[in-house]
């Protein structure tokens, strides 16, 4: 007879949605595949069938990848924003716009309500910052506020796959040589090491860097927590993402913070980048999962070929904006877009296909622009 404790029970479906995830993503289709992201599919599979997991697994998961990523990006950060920070925050302008409109053409022309049109847009953004400013633009309607979230449960995990394989196609599509990408990426990004100790003695706190992701961690929450008012708007928070990536950024910039020593060894970033999505993955599926067949039956299939529009349409136009106006480098715009559309998980299959993680600076720069761009943008949607 097996008997399997309950906590025992959580930790067993946790790692066997990774097992199998990483089964299927090991699948590839003309020599594409989904590789990690795949979890994010099996979870929802299992979520569909009852299984769920706390919602402190999910945020545990995005708070270690996403610090790890703003860790990792933070030397080449600054030499980034230099050489391209106007193209970015115009992208990211772009993207935001170029999605609302067609926003309002599914609200306008195929008669979407709107709170569930916003709903369906914050989830082929996959932004949970744009979410929450939604339903807040709703509060006084129960009903609007649940269509917001209907809209967001159908397309979040459609707009994540979307665009996971996005940023594997375009490679392919464009025949791109990679080895010469991955030297442009290298090149534009400026990469430069903290500099060496000027005869002051500096110390870390433990030999690996944990210290410095911990702290980038509770730091980066504190920060995200922070809630700035935008008159005739709403509020605005950079949430449990943007906290930790902009902490991680800065602490991976600058090396040291006084005498301490704050660098994180290389050989750990990885590692915590790959358990962070795994946690990430398994909840978010999971929690999508629930709900997903019920939402699509009750509203119908059209609302996902409206959600893959508004995924599609601010994705290809942006990336050609960046490669036929901004002549950015390919690898670099694919990033961009990655960042504007608030989308971590296609970073993940974007440093994968890569097969560096420099494009993560470029990612980390347009990430926080997208999140204000967002929030002010489900707030003026509000009112078409």
């Amino acid at each position: 007879m097996l008997s399997i404790q309950e906590s025992a029970l959580t930790v067993l479906e946790l790692f066997l949605i990774a097992a199998l995830g990483y089964c299927v993503g090991a699948v590839k289709v003309r020599g594409i595949s989904l590789g990690s992201s795949a979890i994010f599919l099996v979870a929802l599979v299992f979520g569909h069938f009852g299984v769920s997991f706390p919602a402190a697994l999910q945020t545990t998961g995005m708070v270690l990848f996403i610090s790890s990523v703003g860790i990792s990006a933070g030397p080449s950060f600054v030499g980034n924003l230099r050489r391209h920070g106007a193209a970015y925050i115009l992208l990211c302008l772009f993207t935001a716009v170029s999605g609302s409109l067609v926003c309002v053409a599914v609200i306008r022309l195929a008669g979407v309500e709107t709170p569930l049109a916003m709903g369906l847009m914050t989830g082929a953004y996959t932004t949970s910052p744009g979410f929450a400013s939604a339903k807040e633009a709703f509060h006084g309607s129960a009903e609007a506020v649940a269509m917001v979230a209907a809209g967001y449960g159908i397309m979040y995990p459609v707009g994540t796959l979307c665009k996971v394989l996005f940023v594997q196609m375009v490679p392919r599509l464009l025949g791109a040589d990679m080895e010469h990408e991955r030297a442009l990426v290298r090149r534009g990004a400026e990469t430069a090491e903290p500099a060496e100790d000027s005869g002051h003695h500096r110390f870390r706190l433990d030999p690996l860097g944990f210290f410095t992701l911990a702290a980038a961690i509770a730091c980066g929450i504190l920060l995200g927590g922070i809630t700035i008012p935008l008159p005739g708007i709403g509020s605005f928070s950079l949430g449990n993402s943007g906290g930790p990536l902009l902490v991680g950024l800065l602490l991976g910039h600058l090396g040291h913070i006084g005498p301490v020593d704050v660098r994180v060894d290389p050989r750990i970033v990885e590692p915590v980048k790959e358990l962070g999505l795994i946690l990430f993955f398994t909840g978010a599926g999971t929690e999508g999962g629930a709900q997903l067949v019920e939402i699509v039956s009750q509203y119908g299939a059209f609302l996902l070929v409206y959600g893959i529009i508004l995924v599609f349409v601010p994705l290809t136009l942006g990336f050609a904006l960046s490669r036929r106006v901004f002549r950015l480098p390919m690898l670099n715009g694919l990033a961009a877009m990655s960042g504007g559309m608030t989308c971590s998980p296609s970073l993940a299959a974007l440093i994968q296909t890569a097969g560096t993680t420099d494009v993560a600076s470029t990612y980390a720069t347009t990430y926080p622009i997208a999140l204000i761009n967002m929030v002010i943008v489900m707030q003026i949607l509000a009112n078409v």
